[in-house]
């Protein structure tokens, strides 16, 4: 299975969290890097699309599964710079029990995502890691 399908999308209450374990986050950070013209890739729990446009990063729920990122290239690598920084954090942690994660909102006065933006969780986690036993 390719390292990107591994991220997991989930929807509860209007929150979107996008996570997976750090090789899952870099391997869908490089996937859309290299194809920021209308892409799409399946995830677990649904799709992630992008498309390079005009404008501030926009970041959408459409059909219910389908994460959809648009803006300039500038502003969609927000979302592969924190895909990659997420997972950074997380390889990098001495306490695995704690999964890394970083927020993409928008806030006033932020010009570089668009106030139409839905909030985003990316979230660095380790499935496959086996648990910690407790004596």
């Amino acid at each position: 299975m390719d390292d990107h399908r591994r991220c997991r999308l989930s929807v509860s209450d209007g929150e979107l969290e996008l996570a997976g374990s750090p090789a899952a986050l870099r391997a869908l950070g490089r996937l859309l890097r290299q194809h920021p013209e209308p892409f799409e890739v399946a995830i677990t729990g649904g799709v992630v699309s992008q498309e390079a446009t005009a404008g501030p990063l926009l970041v959408r729920l459409q059909g219910g599964t389908t994460l959809h990122f648009s803006g300039g290239r500038e502003y969609l690598d927000i979302i592969w710079d924190a895909l990659d920084g997420v997972a950074e954090q997380a390889e990098t942690a001495d306490d695995r029990t704690v999964n890394r994660h970083q927020h993409i909102e928008y806030l006033p006065g932020d010009h570089y995502r668009s106030p139409d933006s839905v909030p985003l969780v990316i979230v660095a986690d380790w499935p496959d890691a086996p648990q910690q036993q407790t004596h």
